[in-house]
């Protein structure tokens, strides 16, 4: 932000000339008055000031010697820099390498493990989806529904466990889920046996159907489920592992970004100058005579 304050400095001669002495002046007097303010522009041109090619001068101050090579650094931008590439904003600052490589490689880091870590969940899923595919058997899935629960969809309130429905799609996750969580799916795996009394799939038919699986004891065992189960938790943990790393690439942008900020801040308040100048700038314009009057315009910057 810039204060301009217009200061006029007037040199003039004694006031005892008037308008007709003005229009009568001679040569001698106009050449004289020239010389005069020439040898103080050489006068103020030798006390720091600076001549600009408008007939002016121009002088900057304010900076202490031991900060002339120290810049401004915007806060926002040191902040946004780090935010969008961790380190960036240090590097911006002018912090140590170490510190702007630490946060650079963090964030590499958690990158790399996530795509690792993501694509051996992926893995786990392909497999586990497969041995779905081939131990477990919607068709005897539907002899239960048929031959136990034939009035299923219409009172389904008798049959609290029976409360899920598969999607059509048999490549749906839920699909999937649904067939290993829950126990009404039980005799669908092709290795399912009833533990109470030994009884196997091929021991039911519509003339003697399944028990209700409503109760522990009625749902058959399936070692093949139990380790589908294992699978799918094996697949979500490598999902969740992947996830975190994501929460670390945040965490270290945000930790990175209020780093930059800080310092931003804090390198330009200890600078001496804060940071602030004052500038004049001269100039002579003709009031009397050519060039005989000089103007000085302070400007303040913040």
């Amino acid at each position: 932000m810039k204060k301009y304050i217009l200061v006029t400095l007037l040199f003039v001669f004694p006031l005892t000339l008037n308008a007709t002495d003005f229009l009568t002046h001679s040569e001698f007097d106009n050449a004289k008055a020239e010389i005069q303010f020439s040898l103080l522009h050489n006068q103020i041109s030798y006390e720091k000031y600076q001549a600009t090619e408008s007939d002016g001068i121009t002088y900057n101050g304010g900076a202490s010697s031991s900060n002339k090579d120290v810049t401004y650094k915007s806060p926002g931008k040191a902040f946004a820099m780090s935010m969008l590439i961790p380190g960036w904003g240090q590097h911006y600052n002018g912090s140590s390498k170490v510190k702007s490589l630490a946060f650079l490689g963090a964030e590499i880091t958690s990158w790399v493990f996530y795509f690792k870590l993501h694509g051996d969940a992926e893995s786990l899923t392909d497999d586990y989806e497969q041995f779905n595919r081939d131990h477990w058997i919607e068709s005897r899935y539907d002899s239960l529904l048929l031959w136990t629960y034939p009035d299923r969809d219409a009172n389904p309130g008798l049959y609290p466990e029976m409360s899920h429905h598969l999607p059509d799609d048999p490549n749906d996750q839920q699909y999937f889920e649904m067939t290993g969580k829950y126990d009404q799916f039980s005799w669908g795996w092709d290795d399912a046996i009833l533990l109470s009394d030994s009884s196997i799939f091929s021991d039911y038919s519509v003339n003697n159907p399944f028990d209700r699986v409503h109760i522990p004891e009625q749902v058959p065992f399936s070692a093949k489920r139990n380790a589908y189960e294992i699978m799918r938790d094996d697949a979500n943990n490598k999902y969740s592992q992947a996830r975190k790393m994501i929460y670390v690439s945040m965490i270290n942008r945000i930790i990175s970004g209020f780093e930059a900020m800080i310092t931003a801040k804090k390198n330009n308040k200890n600078s001496n100058s804060g940071f602030s100048s004052v500038s004049a700038e001269a100039s002579f314009k003709s009031l009397y005579v050519k060039r005989d009057t000089p103007y000085i315009t302070l400007s303040m910057k913040f």
